[in-house]
């Protein structure tokens, strides 16, 4: 492939350097002649050879030596140019304010933003001490709520007729105790002393009394005891009401000490961040350290969002940067092999690749780029290019002048030893100097001019 392509190179730079065509004069006569001067009509028509060779189709195109590396810079949005502080060939540098639209508006709206913020910063750090204290009273109170409820919890109202019950049942069995023993005494018959009885009886006596006592406080208790569940019950959920209170100011007192603020802090910000954002889109910063290529705005034009106004570029390596109509770039391919050469210098004249093409007409870099090598080239000068689109090569041609057409045929007026003949033919690919000839003409026939 390369070979191939040094090749057509050769032969692309010999079509272009050589002689596009070759006129021939008309054989000269012999010396026998009747007519010893040519007629005007003669010396009018000149003839041309048929010729072998190539014929090639080219494109000519001019561009610039630029930087390779550019970087087209557009505005984000519509606007009028407040100022511009770069002119072409200016060095700048990452970070360097270029251009800007007129935005006083938008930073005055910044500047007010900035200082909202700033001072709600400073109120959230003064409450930010009372938060904490804030939150242990709240603490404490939880405290105090979940201790009342358990203490409330803890003695619940059955537990006084249980307390009754269990007296009275244990009155009922010392009254059987005592009984017992009673009887016990009197079966000893007086062995445990004269008193022995006396006292069994009067133990039994009173175990009964316990019994009545016991009884009558059981039927009291369960005779209130309606009335002592239902209030019981009424301030069970007091208590469980005032713990549920105090937990939620507990989380409020956390939530305002966790944010202290922080909603207004976050809304605030955000809207900072969007002027911000609009300040940024109608502002060109340089993204490198390079010089600027082109500036092709001034103060007080007015832009549309994401058109190219500024050029930016590092200043080496160069190469051939055009601007071609897109429908002449969809011809070219990357890689294609021409020539090169500085405006009106052909001695000068290099081999060149086509290296970058526009994608398509929405690509936002419409420029075509062609890699080319010159010694010591200024930067800016005019490269006239020659990118070869078709090559026929060894193949017959005529230049256009002697080609005619008529009723749909292509002819040539050919000059036999008989006299002038017309001759159909067929031709092929055809560009400004060279046609060519695919049928109807030999090689060294001579056709005359029409």
């Amino acid at each position: 492939m390369g070979r191939l392509k040094s090749f057509l190179f050769v032969s692309f730079s010999a079509l272009l350097i050589g002689a596009c065509a070759s006129v021939d004069s008309q054989p000269a006569p012999s010396a026998a002649t009747s007519t010893p001067f040519p007629t005007a009509q003669a010396v009018a028509r000149p003839t041309y050879t048929v010729q072998r060779g190539d014929v090639v189709e080219v494109l000519e195109f001019t561009g610039r030596w630029q930087p390779r590396d550019q970087l087209l810079l557009s505005f984000e949005t519509d606007g009028t140019v407040r100022r511009v502080n770069v002119q072409q060939g200016q060095a700048v540098s990452t970070g360097e304010l270029l251009a800007d639209l007129d935005i006083e508006q938008l930073e005055e709206q910044l500047q007010d933003a900035l200082i909202a913020f700033e001072s709600a910063q400073a109120n959230q750090e003064a409450d930010a001490e009372g938060s904490v204290s804030s939150v242990e009273d709240a603490e404490l109170s939880v405290f105090r709520a979940q201790l009342s409820l358990q203490r409330h919890l803890d003695s619940p109202p059955n537990a006084s007729i249980r307390d009754a019950l269990q007296n009275y049942e244990d009155a009922q069995e010392a009254v059987v105790d005592a009984e017992r023993a009673y009887y016990e005494a009197l079966s000893y018959n007086g062995e445990g002393g004269p008193g022995a009885v006396d006292s069994a009886l009067e133990a039994w006596e009173n175990a009964q009394d316990n019994v009545e006592n016991a009884r009558f406080a059981y039927a009291q208790s369960a005779a209130s005891a309606g009335d002592t569940i239902q209030s019981w019950e009424n301030t069970r959920i007091d208590l469980e009401n005032d713990l549920l209170l105090a937990e939620r100011s507990l989380q409020e007192a956390r939530t305002n000490a966790v944010s202290g603020g922080g909603s207004d802090l976050r809304s605030q910000q955000l809207t900072i961040d969007r002027l911000q954002e609009d300040i940024d889109r109608s502002t060109l910063i340089s993204t490198l350290d390079g010089v600027v290529l082109e500036v092709s705005i001034r103060q007080g034009d007015s832009v549309q969002a994401f058109d190219p106004v500024i050029t930016v570029g590092i200043p080496e390596p160069l190469e051939v940067v055009a601007n071609l109509p897109i429908n002449n770039t969809q011809n070219l391919s990357v890689e294609l092999i021409g020539v090169c050469n500085p405006l009106n210098r052909p001695e000068e004249a290099v081999q060149c690749i086509i290296r970058r093409l526009p994608a398509s007409a929405r690509d936002a870099d419409q420029t075509t780029r062609i890699g080319a090598i010159f010694d010591d080239l200024t930067q800016g000068t005019i490269i006239e290019v020659q990118m070869p689109l078709q090559i026929r090569q060894d193949v017959l041609w005529l230049p256009p002048g002697p080609i005619g057409e008529f009723q749909g045929n292509t002819f040539v007026i050919l000059e036999t030893p008989d006299g002038p003949r017309r001759a159909n033919i067929e031709i092929g690919l055809r560009t400004t100097d060279r046609v060519e000839i695919l049928s109807g003409l030999q090689e060294g026939d001579v056709v005359i001019e029409q």
